[in-house]
C-alpha cells in the first residue's frame, strides 16, 4: 500500500466518521447516553441510543470515533499533558517497558483498573512503583487501547460478543513484545518499516521474524509509538484537563467543531499528509482554518489513530487467511486462560449452558484445539497447507498423533456424488457436502451407490495426522480450510484415573497420595506441504504456553461407622457419617453432603465449611465423621448422599457431578 492509497483510504475514514459523530453531538442528551453505554461496555443502552436517533446504521464508526477520544481524554487525565523535559518516544524503550508492566502481575491489575476507572492517584502511583513515569502517557494509550480495542465488536454486534480480559491480553502481548525484542535484527528491520509507515517493508520484516500471527500485538505498539511521537512534535500548547461530564461536553464540542472536515475531503487529505509526514507548519495552519485550536492534541491522535489502523489493515493481513491456533473448546487461548496458572480465568456465558467453565478451572479428557488453517498457503500462492500440534510436559515437545488424538469434525468438503433422485441414485453427478474428521485411525471412503440403487448419502472422510503429527488441510475445504483443528486425547498424555487413595471413608487422604495436575503447552505449526529441508522453521506458529491439565478422579468415600460390623446393622439413637472427598481442583468445583427422605426428620443439607471436633476442611475437600441424633428421627427410610464435582473442563463441557449414596432405615427407637 504506497502512502498515497493509505492517505485516500484514511481520509474516507476520517470523513465518515467525523461526520457521524457531528450527528450524534448534535443531541446533547443522546451523545451523553452514548458515550457512558460505551465506557460501560453495555449493548443495549448503546444500540438503543443510536437506534432512538436513526443513528443505528453508523454504529460502529461513531463507536470507534468514541474509542479514540476515549482514550485520548483519560490519558490527559491520568498522567496530565507530556512533560517538556520528557524524552521523545523511542519505540525500543516503550517495548521495553510495556513488558516490565506485562510481567508484573501484581502492579499490572492495578494499572488495568486505574485506567479501567479513571483513578488518577492510583495509576501514577503504579507507574512510580515500576518506575516509568517518563512513559506515563504512552503505557496509558497502549493499556487503554487493549481495554477498549474490541469494545466496538460488543456494543455495535446484535449478538452476545464475550468480553475479553485485558490482564490476560496486556500479559500475552508482553511475552510477545519480549520475544521481539530479543530478536534485534528482527526489532530493527520492522521499527525502519514503522518509522517510514512503509506497508510491505513491515509485513515482509513482520512475516520474516515469524510474527505473523502476533502482527496486530506488534502494530499496536507502533501506532502508540508513533502517535505519541508525532503528536508531541504537532502540538507544543498543552491542552485542557478535563474529567467526568465535563470531559463529556468537551468530546461533544470537538464533534460539532471537527464535523466541517466531513465536507472538506482536500482539507483532510492535507490534515492527514501532515500528520503523515510530521509536517508541523501544514498541521498547524490547518488547525487554525477550521478552529480547532483547543482541540490541536486530539485532531492529532484522532487522525493518527485512523491513519495508524489502515496501515495495520495494510501490514497484517486478513486474520480469517492465516494459520491460527486461537482456542481450546471455547476458550480463547490468551484472554481466556491464565498464564500463570494454566486454568480458566472466567466462566463463559452461555444461554445454553449458563456460566461454563470456570473460573479457575482445570482441563481434563478430551480438547479440542480450535483456530484456523487454511488450504493454500497465505504467503505461497496457491501451495497446499499442512499443519500440526505438539504438546510438552517439560521433557520436551511431542507432536500430537497416533493415540493422543480422539476423533472431530474439522469441516466438511465439497465431492461428487450421485444425484438423489426421489431416493434413487441418478446417473450425474453433483457436488454433494461431506464430512472430513481427524482422527486416530484412518477409515474407508465411501463407495457411491450405483445408478438406480437406493441412494445414500456419503459417510465422512477421515485424515489421520502422520507419524510426526502433519495434518494436510483439504483442497475442497468449505470455507477455504479448516476451523476445528485437532481432538488432543490428554489422559494418553497426562496421569489420571482412579486415585487410589489408599483410605476408608473418614480418614484424610495423605499427602504422598493426593493426586496433582500436569503443566504443559501447545504449540501450533503450520507450513507449506512440499518438501522443506530439515530444521527449517514452519511458515507459521503460535503457542498456548501454559495448561494445566488434570485427568484424575476425586476422591468421594462414604460410610457410617455403625456399618462397621454390618451394613444391616441397626441404627437408633446416632448416625455417623464417614466421609473423605479430595481433589486438586475441588476448591473452584463443588462438593456437598446431605440427608434426604420423605421424612421431615431428615435435616437436608450437613455439609462442613469449616474445620472443627472430627472434621477437617481444606481447598482439596474434607475428611471426617458426621454424628446426627437421630433418637427423635420419624421411623423411615434415609439417604445420605455425597455429591463431588471437581472444577474441570474441556473447554466444551464440564466435568458432571459424580453421586455417592447410602441409604439406611430406621426401625424402632
Amino acid at each position: 500500500m504506497s502512502n498515497d492509497r493509505l492517505n485516500a483510504d484514511a481520509v474516507t475514514q476520517l470523513a465518515a466518521q467525523a461526520d457521524a459523530a457531528g450527528l450524534l453531538a448534535q443531541d446533547a442528551g443522546g451523545f451523553a447516553a452514548a458515550v457512558a453505554a460505551f465506557q460501560s461496555q453495555d449493548p443495549d443502552a448503546f444500540r438503543w441510543v443510536l437506534d432512538r436517533l436513526n443513528l443505528l446504521s453508523n454504529c460502529e464508526l461513531i463507536c470507534e470515533w468514541i474509542r479514540i477520544k476515549n482514550c485520548v481524554l483519560l490519558c490527559l487525565e491520568l498522567c496530565g499533558p507530556p512533560a517538556e523535559t520528557a524524552p521523545a518516544p523511542d519505540l525500543r524503550q516503550l517495548a521495553q517497558s510495556v513488558v516490565r508492566l506485562a510481567t508484573d502481575d501484581r502492579l499490572l491489575r492495578r494499572v488495568v483498573d486505574a485506567v479501567s476507572c479513571g483513578n488518577a492517584d492510583e495509576y501514577r502511583a503504579a507507574i512510580a512503583e515500576l518506575e516509568l513515569g517518563p512513559w506515563c502517557q504512552p503505557i496509558c494509550r497502549w493499556v487503554c487501547s487493549i481495554i477498549y480495542r474490541r469494545v466496538c465488536e460488543i456494543v455495535c454486534s446484535p449478538e452476545r460478543v464475550p468480553v475479553s480480559d485485558a490482564v490476560s491480553e496486556i500479559r500475552a502481548a508482553g511475552r510477545t513484545i519480549e520475544r521481539l525484542i530479543a530478536d534485534e535484527n528482527a526489532f530493527d528491520n520492522i521499527a525502519r518499516a514503522a518509522a517510514a509507515l512503509d506497508c510491505e517493508l513491515a509485513q515482509s520484516a513482520i512475516e520474516q521474524a515469524g510474527f505473523v500471527a502476533e502482527c496486530e500485538i506488534i502494530c499496536l505498539l507502533i501506532c502508540v509509538w508513533r502517535c505519541a511521537l508525532v503528536c508531541r512534535e504537532l502540538c507544543v500548547e498543552p491542552p485542557p484537563i478535563v474529567s467526568g461530564i465535563d470531559a463529556v461536553e468537551e468530546a461533544r464540542k470537538f464533534a460539532l467543531a471537527a464535523r466541517p472536515l466531513a465536507r472538506q475531503p482536500r482539507a483532510l487529505a492535507d490534515l492527514v499528509a501532515a500528520v503523515l509526514n510530521r509536517d508541523t507548519e501544514r498541521y498547524r495552519a490547518i488547525i487554525a482554518r477550521f478552529g480547532l485550536g483547543p482541540y490541536c492534541e486530539q485532531v492529532c491522535a484522532w487522525v493518527c489513530g485512523v491513519t495508524c489502523a489502515e496501515f495495520c489493515i495494510c501490514v497484517c493481513r486478513n486474520p480469517a487467511l492465516q494459520p491460527w491456533f486461537t482456542t481450546v473448546g471455547y476458550f480463547d487461548i490468551y484472554s481466556d486462560i491464565d498464564p500463570v496458572s494454566g486454568k480458566t480465568n472466567k466462566g463463559l456465558p452461555f444461554a445454553s449452558l449458563g456460566s461454563h467453565g470456570g473460573p479457575n478451572f482445570a482441563f481434563f479428557g478430551c480438547l479440542q484445539l480450535g483456530g484456523f488453517c487454511p488450504s493454500t498457503s497465505p504467503v505461497f500462492s496457491g501451495v497446499p497447507m499442512k499443519y500440526r500440534f505438539l504438546y510438552d510436559t517439560g521433557s520436551g515437545p511431542l507432536p500430537i498423533t497416533g493415540g493422543l488424538v480422539c476423533a472431530v469434525e474439522a469441516g466438511t468438503r465439497l465431492l461428487n456424488w450421485p444425484q438423489n433422485v426421489g431416493g434413487i441414485a441418478g446417473g450425474t453427478l453433483v457436488p454433494t457436502f461431506q464430512a472430513v474428521w481427524i482422527a486416530s485411525v484412518a477409515q474407508p471412503d465411501p463407495i457411491p451407490p450405483a445408478p438406480g440403487a437406493p441412494w445414500v448419502a456419503p459417510s465422512a472422510h477421515y485424515i489421520v495426522p502422520d507419524p510426526d503429527g502433519w495434518v494436510p488441510v483439504d483442497p475442497n475445504a468449505i470455507g477455504g480450510g479448516f476451523q476445528t483443528l485437532m481432538g488432543f486425547d490428554t489422559t494418553q498424555a497426562v496421569p489420571g484415573g482412579d486415585p487410589l487413595p489408599g483410605v476408608p471413608a473418614g480418614t484424610a487422604v495423605p499427602a504422598a497420595a493426593q493426586r496433582t495436575g500436569t503443566d504443559l503447552s501447545i504449540t501450533f505449526q503450520a507450513t507449506r506441504t512440499t518438501t522443506l529441508p530439515p530444521g527449517t522453521v514452519p511458515d507459521f506458529s503460535n503457542a498456548l504456553n501454559k495448561i494445566h491439565i488434570n485427568n484424575w478422579n476425586e476422591v468421594n468415600e462414604l460410610n457410617f461407622l455403625e456399618f462397621a460390623t454390618s451394613c444391616c446393622t441397626p441404627i437408633d439413637t446416632t448416625l455417623s457419617v464417614q466421609f473423605t472427598v479430595d481433589h486438586e481442583e475441588m476448591d473452584s468445583g463443588a462438593w456437598s453432603l446431605g440427608i434426604t427422605s420423605c421424612s421431615p426428620s431428615a435435616p437436608g443439607d450437613i455439609t462442613p465449611h469449616v474445620s472443627g471436633p472430627g472434621v477437617t476442611v481444606t481447598p482439596r475437600g474434607g475428611s471426617g465423621t458426621i454424628v446426627e441424633n437421630t433418637s427423635t428421627w420419624t421411623l423411615c427410610s434415609y439417604t445420605v448422599t455425597l455429591a463431588t464435582r471437581p472444577g474441570l473442563t474441556t473447554g466444551l463441557v464440564d466435568r458432571s457431578t459424580i453421586f455417592n449414596s447410602l441409604t439406611f432405615c430406621i426401625c424402632s427407637h
